[in-house]
């Protein structure tokens, strides 16, 4: 029973120290773009690498049983789906109509950024929420498709410009992002289990949420300082980013929150389901704005949101654990 509750003590600790972690980690990356820009500017193969092992780490927690399951749960996802490509597109034009109609290559970099829901971050956040993961992994069938199949309408019908897809390049972002770290997930637990160690058992003595944490840690640090030029070489645009960006995150949390309570959505389900809906896929947006547009303002629109969008997710982290108790009355 001690050993039961120091674990459950080291976990609630981490609970606590963790979005206070990330933060700093965006103020060591800002703090080593600006001392020592040289080395920063290499850090951005570090994002990658770093990137796919959390998501590695994420996925070594899954069971894909629950993931197959999942596919059955059609109330949370049509829910996302809902959000995601029927309300999400209509408030970033209007957000982006209120606070940027003088700035219009801002305003198609804001709604290209905002329509593309996220294939990745969101499973790490849904995993540091202590969200359904397996949930998560069955909506990444859903995400890609449609952002492919909905894409060019929203830019034609949104931002006047129809664009080109590379949807190779999507693809291959699920396959070294998503694909590849499952996969190596699966033979770790299979080499794990051959020598008696327990995946299980790793979570509960805090080994995978310490790795996942510091790992991500280190991904924060490489990201805002491989970024830290951009974002000090350009703060008006930054300065007329933040408060849409904001307001677009605040509104998306907020209708979570009311779906889920409305729809009477388990805790695990609400979690993938505020960050499903406010995280965005940036390296697809980023790609599209480098090849469809010729105006430099949107790609640099679609660079700067991740570092607005980072800091909300890590706040979002810590109020959707604060709320865990509000969702004890209901069950699957």
């Amino acid at each position: 029973m001690d050993v039961i509750k120091r674990e459950e003590q080291g976990l609630a600790l981490l609970d606590r120290i963790q979005p206070l972690l990330l933060l700093s980690s965006i103020l060591v990356g800002l703090i080593l773009a600006k001392v020592w820009p040289n080395l920063a500017v290499k850090l951005t193969s570090l994002v990658t690498v770093g990137v796919f092992l959390v998501i590695y780490f994420v996925m070594l927690g899954i069971n894909m049983q629950k993931v197959m399951h999942a596919f059955t749960r059609w109330k949370p996802t049509l829910l996302a789906i809902g959000i995601n490509f029927l309300i999400t597109p209509l408030i970033a034009w209007t957000i982006g109509y209120i606070f940027l109609r003088k700035d219009p290559d801002i305003w198609v970099g804001l709604i290209l950024y905002l329509v593309t829901p996220c294939i990745g971050w969101y499973l790490v956040f849904t995993d540091l929420a202590k969200g359904d993961v397996e949930l998560g992994v069955s909506l990444l069938f859903w995400n890609v498709f449609l952002q492919i199949v909905l894409l060019p309408v929203y830019m034609g019908v949104l931002a006047g410009t129809v664009v080109h897809i590379e949807i190779r390049n999507m693809l291959r972002s699920v396959i070294i992002f998503l694909v590849l770290p499952l996969i190596l997930a699966i033979i770790t637990r299979w080499l794990l289990r051959r020598f008696g160690i327990s995946v299980e058992t790793m979570t509960k003595k805090n080994v995978l949420p310490y790795l996942k944490t510091v790992t991500l840690m280190v991904v924060i640090i490489a990201m805002f300082a491989s970024q830290g030029e951009v974002l000090f070489e350009n703060p008006l645009v930054v300065l007329k980013m933040i408060l849409p960006g904001i307001v677009f995150f605040i509104i998306a949390f907020l209708m979570s929150i009311i779906s889920a309570k409305l729809f009477h959505l388990t805790y695990p389900e609400f979690a993938l389901l505020v960050f499903t809906t406010t995280a965005r896929n940036s390296e697809a947006s980023l790609a599209i704005a480098v090849t469809a547009f010729s105006s430099p303002l949107i790609a640099l629109t679609v660079v700067i949101g991740p570092s607005i969008e980072l800091p909300v997710l890590i706040l979002f982290l810590r109020i959707v654990l604060l709320m865990k108790k509000s969702f004890s009355n209901y069950s699957n």
